[in-house]
């Protein structure tokens, strides 16, 4: 299990990362790095190992530089085994909204209904992990909305594991790299996404992956990057993380 979390403290008693402007699209045309940009802070990490399968633990993160949160209980998923039963919930292109009625670029009201309802399951115990799949905070350039967005689904995400993958709203960008050409990123390209969401992808804007929870193997892809024949992420695929019955058709 990785703990990730966002302070103003920059000392390495965890591993620290951030970004800068210089960080996102190339030769920037989009707010991410003008009108849009908000300085991140420092994102932590932990690695938490040793740890028992359907099992519950109880942690705090923080410093004494700039405080400590409260206790936290989060469980961890059931061991691999045919037997095992694995509980998730996948959703895409949730969004975002504020509950005081806020107004922010790209809101969608019906977020604060999905992430209620997933609350309730979480709380209740019925859900192994998360897979928010696409499409995350749609902060699109405006880097302050992730902290709002991050904010939403902390009750989730601090209990049990919550899994991404990148949408065309993470990484699009014109001469960017991306598959599509499109603005829809606002100049993040990526890297507000990676930097908060640590998953163990193949290496920098390859955010593909492949895990396993319970007696279910799970691979990750990326529709904004390049899947054709030779490419990266398509060897990445056929290199059996997806399962012995997939079959790539050419």
């Amino acid at each position: 299990m990785k703990l990730t979390w966002v302070s103003g403290d920059s000392r390495k008693n965890s591993a620290v990362i951030t970004f800068n402007k210089s960080d996102l699209c190339v030769n920037n045309s989009g707010p991410a790095a003008s009108f849009g940009w908000h300085d991140p802070g420092f994102i932590h990490s932990a690695l938490l190992t040793g740890l028992l399968p359907s099992s519950t633990y109880t942690y705090k993160y923080g410093s004494d530089l700039v405080g400590w949160s409260i206790y936290t209980n989060f469980a961890t998923p059931p061991a691999p085994a045919r037997s095992a039963t694995v509980r998730f919930i996948a959703y895409g292109d949730m969004g975002k909204a504020e509950r005081d009625g806020s107004i922010e670029d790209y809101i969608q009201p019906g977020s604060l209904q999905v992430i209620d309802a997933v609350t309730a399951e979480v709380l209740a115990g019925n859900v192994d992990a998360v897979f928010h799949i696409g499409d995350i905070s749609y902060a699109t350039g405006f880097i302050a909305e992730w902290e709002f967005f991050l904010e939403m689904i902390h009750p989730d995400a601090s209990e049990v594991p919550y899994l991404t993958a990148i949408g065309n709203h993470e990484r699009d960008f014109p001469d960017s790299g991306s598959f599509y050409t499109t603005r829809d990123s606002g100049g993040e390209c990526g890297v507000p996404y990676e930097t908060h969401f640590q998953m163990p992808i193949q290496g920098k804007d390859m955010p593909w992956c492949s895990i396993e929870l319970g007696p279910v193997h799970f691979t990750i892809m990326s529709t904004e990057h390049n899947w054709t024949l030779g490419s990266d992420q398509y060897i990445f695929s056929s290199n059996g993380t997806v399962g012995d019955s997939f079959k790539i058709v050419k």
